[in-house]
């Protein structure tokens, strides 16, 4: 397991600064298709979300395990009396799923879709057993690990049933059972030492400032869905047309945005590596649309539904509720 620290240290559940006395873990799932912890990280790291906090994100990517909170910070995860208890981890979703309403979805990659669960549900595992071990818990004690689902039928949480809807909708083959139970395998095979937490730059290889055009035009591995880039920090790959994985070479960068050198065009660099894309197309420039052509495309349903649309909304710097306000006036 790869654990890396990034704390939300502007997100108001940190600079409270309540602590719990761990009684137990509860396992989440992010609840739309972004397989990305670092989107989630730098949406939840400033001061006016303060509506929700955990303590660590699991990359659907890789697997890496995202520290967004102490452990004995308390957490706003579970929307009832478990964020007094327990520690909150969630775990990120494959990209190919389409939220058709509530928990149900479409995934036109289940391959794909089983890979990424897998790699989260192992990365989980781990994270768990240290856990337990750090904490002396008895993952098969009555209430220790739970998932959102069960903290909802035990009235601890709100009315949520993550991990369990992704993981049947999908036929992954898991279950909260088995999860406890590979906890105690892994806890009984003995954990020696701790992982040493890493860096975001060891996480995201360093390449150069935002705004400076490096030496040799670098790549970055992409997957194109409709009109949305999604990435990850991996390179490598081939290109089929003008879909699937590949290496699409950056040309030119301008106040944080890459140019394609394929001409699909700009996509936005991350603040502190060039080696990650955010969710986000601009087809022809870089310039921000109104927030007036922006409500009519969200109408539209080009800006997904819920917390994707919050979530894509904000990182591409609108206001949500603002643009919600206008798309409820046009409906």
């Amino acid at each position: 397991m790869k654990l890396v620290e990034s704390i939300l240290t502007q997100n108001p559940c940190y600079t409270e600064g309540r602590k719990i006395v761990v009684q137990g873990l509860m396992l989440h799932s992010v609840g739309c298709a972004q397989p990305n912890a670092q989107v989630f990280i730098r949406n939840w790291n400033t001061p006016e979300h303060n509506n929700s906090c955990v303590h660590a994100f699991i990359d659907g990517n890789d697997g890496t395990v995202y520290q967004t909170l102490p452990w004995d910070h308390r957490g706003w995860h579970a929307g009832g009396a478990a964020n007094n208890t327990h520690i909150g981890v969630e775990m990120c979703e494959p990209a190919s799923l389409n939220y058709t309403g509530g928990s149900s979805f479409t995934c036109y990659d289940v391959n794909g879709a089983l890979a990424c669960v897998k790699r989260t549900y192992e990365a989980a595992v781990e994270l768990f057993a240290m856990l337990c071990k750090m904490y002396n818990l008895d993952p098969l004690e009555d209430g220790v690990i739970i998932s959102h689902n069960e903290g909802g039928i035990r009235k601890v949480a709100s009315n949520h049933v993550d991990p369990e809807h992704l993981w049947n909708q999908l036929g992954a083959g898991y279950t909260m059972d088995g999860f406890r139970s590979d906890v105690k395998e892994m806890l009984d095979k003995g954990i020696t030492e701790f992982p040493k937490s890493g860096s975001v730059e060891e996480a995201y290889p360093y390449v150069g400032p935002v705004g400076t055009y490096p030496s040799t035009p670098f790549s970055v591995r992409v997957l194109i869905d409709n009109l949305n880039i999604r990435a990850d920090s991996n390179f490598g790959g081939t290109i089929k047309g003008q879909t699937g994985r590949g290496v699409f070479t950056i040309v030119e960068v301008q106040n944080g945005w890459g140019k394609l050198r394929n001409g699909v065009g700009w996509i936005y660099l991350e603040e502190e590596a060039y080696c990650t894309v955010l969710d986000r197309l601009i087809s022809e420039s870089y310039e921000k649309k109104s927030i007036y052509e922006i409500a009519r495309e969200v109408a539209k349903g080009k800006w997904g539904n819920g917390e994707e649309r919050k979530m894509r909304l904000t990182e591409a710097g609108y206001d949500y509720y603002e643009v919600q306000q206008i798309v409820n006036t046009i409906v």
